[in-house]
């Protein structure tokens, strides 16, 4: 015997025992005791045509099993009586058959959001399933659906996670920063770096909050480190205690940016390479013949873009890296379309100077100059891009480069000494170059241009305050404590006396703690509180730069019409939400329901139409094959 709601047969029952009508009436003038997936005429009708049915309590039973039973008739006879059955104990699977294919919808959305597929796709994932056999219910099929489940999960799983961020009672880190969608939407995306002890965590983690839509960008909210009205003031007035840090990233940019506008000849390189920009990317007829031109020699074409631009340094590297690369394929390219005869005069012309620039003594030295330069900014910028750097190895390796830029200044770097060497030949990388007057338009200066780095670095990246929580920090790596630390347990005490006020951590904990880390060379319990809470200061804002990286690929130019709330439920599972094959829809459809909404299998709303309107020839066709 099976426990479906719809019963229709019982086998190897010999004595069956039928309900009268007078029985159903009574039981219909007392309280409801069939199954709630059944009307009153179908516990009639069932009754009626199973005549060992019995009805009682909500629950079904069989009044021949119940009889049979007791007899102990299974080891005579090899009989088997189900003891559910007997009991009256067989219950109907309504609530649990309503939220396993509820939950089906649910898991559904959820792989829409997290394979950033189009809500479009929902009905086609459904069909999909219903037609390799998977039961999908009547509703909860259509796009409007998937986004409002989509929204569900996501505001649910948000409030769990700052539930558990607020229990932990740890510091945590605002990571903002701005920028516009395609559909030119001014927002704020906003991410949470905090360790969550409520869970096991032990490390802080970068978790994507929120994004917020600025309806009124004013100077006050535009602007984030202004000193008179900036975020940065406002937050400080506000909330005196807290601690904004400006990403190191951001830093490093402005620092290149105050170099250049400082150092002469920058532009002369900085205009060249804008210009190979615009004629390789406004042409497809230039970047083709340049493809074939690299082609022919076997050389790797490059990407060129702009160079000391706001994009990070990394872009600039790529850049003129690909210049050098690429440097005969570009003079080849030059010449072939000096000589053009479907070129007009002024190209000819344009090409016959670029070929000129390219070629001069100055150009070389000025662009292996940028390469030695740019190798340098590119690899700290990816240092400080890591998800896994504190503030001090980041203050470390920030004046680790500044040391560098101070020595290039007296030792140039291998690119500028492979350019040197070709200046003298008047040959580089197979193309002859021409000597120009070098005392009306000199090369960059390298001992200027590395002294403008290095001053530049200096006043950006090495803040006072921000070189003061570096400095005190120091004490918490072995590496500087003096050889007879166990016997200097006041060792390392102002430091991290100063880090607990600027931090507001107890004070006298973390001193005893230290004093223990000290003895025990490793960390105490005492201690992680001041350890978590250091490394929850987020060196950078790449972490903002990646999800804006998501949102371009979920924001698409055919879906810019997508409300905020909507990019931000689908960036926060993508993000932050687990992957498809750990995902429990159970607990979200519980609260769907809890809150009135539609099942999958609710028979109040309308079933979706499937009635496609098609071309009867085309049907007939698709019937043929």
């Amino acid at each position: 015997m099976t426990d479906t709601t719809t019963v229709t047969e019982h086998t190897n029952i010999t004595t069956p025992v039928h309900s009268s009508e007078s029985d159903l009436e009574k039981q219909s003038q007392t309280t409801k005791d069939w199954p709630d997936c059944w009307t009153y005429d179908q516990k009639n009708d069932f009754c009626l045509k199973n005549e060992w049915l019995c009805v009682c309590r909500m629950k079904l039973g069989c009044t021949a099993c119940r009889k049979v039973g007791p007899l102990g008739v299974e080891t005579k006879m090899g009989m088997k009586v189900s003891k559910e059955w007997a009991k009256n104990e067989i219950t109907y699977c309504g609530k649990a058959h309503e939220k396993i294919i509820t939950a089906k919808i649910f898991r559904t959305a959820y792989k829409v959001a997290k394979e950033n597929q189009s809500f479009h796709h929902f009905e086609t994932e459904i069909d999909l399933q219903e037609l390799n056999g998977v039961e999908m219910g009547r509703i909860l099929h259509s796009t409007n659906a998937c986004i409002n489940i989509v929204n569900h999960i996501s505001e649910e799983m948000r409030k769990t996670v700052v539930k558990k961020i607020v229990q932990s009672n740890n510091k945590i880190s605002l990571i903002i920063d701005e920028s516009t969608t395609i559909s030119k939407i001014t927002t704020l995306i906003v991410y949470v770096q905090c360790c969550i002890e409520g869970v096991g965590m032990n490390a802080p983690i970068n978790l994507f909050l929120d994004i917020v839509e600025l309806e009124k960008v004013t100077a006050d909210a535009a602007v984030m480190l202004g000193c008179k009205s900036g975020v940065k003031k406002l937050l400080s007035e506000r909330f005196p205690s807290i601690i904004v840090w400006h990403c190191a990233n951001h830093r490093l940019e402005l620092s290149v940016g105050d170099a250049v506008k400082e150092t002469s000849g920058i532009n002369r390189s900085k205009s060249f390479i804008d210009k190979l920009y615009v004629i390789y990317h406004a042409s497809a007829k230039n970047s083709r013949e340049l493809h074939l031109c690299a082609e022919l020699l076997g050389a790797e074409l490059l990407k060129i873009g702009r160079i000391l631009s706001t994009r990070w340094v990394s872009s600039s590297l790529r850049t003129v890296l690909a210049v050098w690369n690429n440097f005969e394929s570009l003079v080849c390219h030059f010449e072939q379309a000096m000589h053009d005869p479907t070129r007009d005069k002024n190209d000819k012309c344009t090409y016959d100077g670029l070929k000129r620039k390219i070629t001069s003594t100055e150009f070389s030295l000025d662009l292996e100059l940028m390469c030695d330069a740019l190798q340098e900014l590119s690899e700290l910028s990816l240092d400080l891009q890591d998800r896994n750097i504190d503030l001090y190895k980041a203050n470390k390796k920030i004046k680790i480069l500044v040391q560098v830029f101070e020595e290039r200044r007296q030792n140039p770097g291998p690119y500028y000494k492979c350019a040197v060497a070709a200046v003298h030949d008047l040959h580089f990388h197979g193309v002859l170059l021409h000597a120009k007057d070098l005392r009306k338009d000199p090369p960059i200066d390298p001992n200027t241009f590395y002294t403008k780095l290095k001053e530049s670095i200096e006043k950006r990246l090495l803040d006072s305050k921000d070189d003061e929580l570096a400095y005190w920090s120091r004490v918490l790596d072995q590496k500087h404590w003096p050889e007879d630390v166990n016997t200097q347990l006041t060792f390392g005490e102002v430091e991290i006396r100063n880090l607990s006020i600027r931090l507001q951590l107890n004070e006298r904990e973390m001193i005893r703690g230290f004093r223990e880390y000290i003895l025990e060379k490793t960390y105490p319990e005492k201690l992680l509180h001041l350890i978590r809470t250091l490394n929850t200061i987020p060196i950078s804002s790449s972490e903002c730069e990646r999800g804006f990286s998501q949102m371009n690929l979920i924001v698409t130019p055919t879906r810019a019409s997508l409300k905020t709330k909507t990019i931000s439920a689908l960036l926060f599972i993508k993000l932050v939400g687990p992957p498809l094959r750990l995902f429990d829809p159970s607990k979200y459809v519980d609260l769907w329901l809890l809150r009135g909404r539609h099942s999958a299998i609710d028979t109040n709303s309308k079933e979706r139409s499937r009635e496609d309107l098609l071309d009867e020839n085309w049907t007939k066709l698709w019937n043929l094959l």
